[in-house]
């Protein structure tokens, strides 16, 4: 699972309650009264009166082998070999459909191939068999997560979290579906508790700075995205969230330091040259502004904020020229209306073409 918490499948399955056979009455031994009197009890217990029942159950032989049927199957789990898990783990179940940890390495097993349509009902079916079951509840969560149905992922991760309270991972599960739900508020707590359970694991540092951006505190975020890549590997999404923090924060130079770390990692891209072209822009630099502007129009024509960028900086130009540079006036004509045939809802630069006569 995304979450890297899979649940450790359980060897061991229980043996079914053998059914209570009733033992035949000795009716010679019984007057009549007697005899009706009996009877009268059987039929209100809901019993059924057969001299040949026989006991019902697993022979000892049957439980060996389901036992090393779960064995074999939690070893192919281990192994990665899913679809040989799935054929075992849904033997145990076809013999014993009450067995926890079978539904559980089920959907562990459909999870490792990421089918969570599959793994969702197993876990689900585990839960509502043992509600006091961590990993089927962990389990749901994550894959109801997956499957954006984040309202039941929420009551999932909750009930995970009342089971153990000391779970990183069920707090964190916790954070991000409320990040989801677009409620960074409630995510807050969660994504600091993940933290102080386990403070070197950077995906709880990234979760808590998303948290933080969306309630409006941008420097605590950008420092626990600073945080987050102290302890992990740096992901592109993870420089782009502190490109942004960055952004957010006016703090130009280090938009272009990161801006250059994303481009090493993902090569260049249109957003993070168009970035760059505004943090040189705001350092007075029109020059390098211009060329990452136009940088990012190259890698990608449609990218409308770097066609307004180029234009507002082709406009600078013949301003500063005293309007006297026609090539420049003419430059920012041409990127200015490239952007408004890409976004017509921009005022702002409709107001500019209008005001200077583009």
């Amino acid at each position: 699972m995304p979450t890297d918490a899979s649940a450790a499948v359980e060897c061991v399955v229980p043996q079914r309650s053998m059914t209570r056979r009733w033992a035949p009455l000795r009716q010679r031994l019984l007057r009549p009264g007697q005899r009706l009197a009996a009877c009268i009890v059987l039929l209100l217990a809901g019993c059924t009166w057969h001299h040949d029942a026989t006991p019902t159950g697993p022979t000892p032989e049957e439980l060996q082998a389901r036992t090393a049927r779960m064995n074999s199957a939690s070893g192919l789990l281990n192994r990665g070999n899913y679809a040989d898990a799935v054929v075992l783990f849904q033997a145990v179940i076809d013999e014993a459909p009450e067995s926890v940890p079978a539904w559980i390495g089920l959907g562990d097993a459909h999870a490792g191939m990421e089918a969570w349509r599959q793994a969702e009902p197993s876990y689900a079916t585990a839960a509502q068999l043992e509600p006091a079951s961590y990993d089927a509840q962990l389990g749901h969560g994550t894959s109801l997560q997956i499957l954006n149905r984040f309202a039941e992922a929420v009551g999932a991760f909750h009930r995970a979290l009342v089971i153990r309270p000391d779970s990183e991972t069920a707090s964190l599960g916790l954070g991000t579906t409320y990040l989801q739900l677009g409620q960074p508020s409630l995510a807050l707590p969660f994504t600091e508790r993940a933290i102080t359970l386990n403070n070197g694991d950077g995906r709880s540092w990234v979760a808590r700075g998303a948290a933080l951006e969306g309630t409006g505190d941008q420097e605590a975020a950008l420092n626990a995205y600073l945080a987050a890549s102290e302890r992990m590997s740096p992901s592109p999404q993870l420089m782009r969230n502190i490109l942004y923090s960055y952004v957010r924060l006016k703090r130009y130079r280090e938009v272009i330091g990161t801006a250059r770390s994303l481009e090493s990692l993902e090569g260049p891209s249109a957003d993070g040259m168009e970035r760059t072209g505004w943090a040189w822009f705001k350092l007075g630099e029109y020059g390098r502004s211009a060329e990452a502007y136009r940088r990012a129009t190259d890698i990608n024509p449609q990218w409308w904020r770097a066609w307004n960028g180029l234009g507002v900086t082709a406009l600078n130009r013949w301003l500063l020229s005293g309007k006297t540079d026609v090539d420049a006036r003419g430059e920012a004509a041409a990127a200015l209306r490239m952007s408004l045939r890409l976004n017509s809802n921009q005022t702002k630069v409709v107001n500019l073409v209008s005001q200077y006569g583009l």
